[in-house]
């Protein structure tokens, strides 16, 4: 599972997804990707997230966790920030594609890893909890 999921980030960035980008699942568990010290959205992660907010509002979900993280590089106070601003943006729209403000459950992790700058980093993760 890990080569797996090593190959698809390899491929991505080989193929020059610098911008934002999303990896869905059906385990409930969905990620959001950003530009490095960026929280900008682009057309697929709002996608993703509006499949979020459906899925979640057709299930019988509980609540909705927003886990956000930043890479290494940079200060931490700044990172934490970072996540911060990356959990609220994706928490916005999650709300205007529909879900309930009151389900969600923001969790800004801050720096994680290394200081790889890579996009693994780089993420927030939408997990809704049945």
């Amino acid at each position: 599972m890990l080569a797996i999921r090593t190959a698809f980030l390899s491929a991505a960035l080989l193929l020059g997804a610098t911008t934002g980008f999303a990896q869905q699942s059906d385990t409930g568990r969905f990620l959001i990707y950003f530009d490095e010290f960026s929280a900008n959205l682009t057309e697929q992660t709002r996608a993703t997230i509006a499949d979020v907010a459906r899925r979640a509002r057709e299930g019988k979900t509980v609540a909705v966790r927003i886990e956000a993280r930043a890479s290494a590089t940079g200060s931490p106070l700044a990172n934490r920030y970072l996540a911060l601003t990356r959990s609220q943006v994706v928490a916005d729209e999650l709300v205007k594609d529909g879900l309930d403000a009151g389900m969600l459950q923001q969790v800004a992790i801050g720096q994680s890893g290394s200081e790889d700058p890579s996009v693994a980093e780089r993420r927030v993760d939408i997990v809704i909890e049945r």
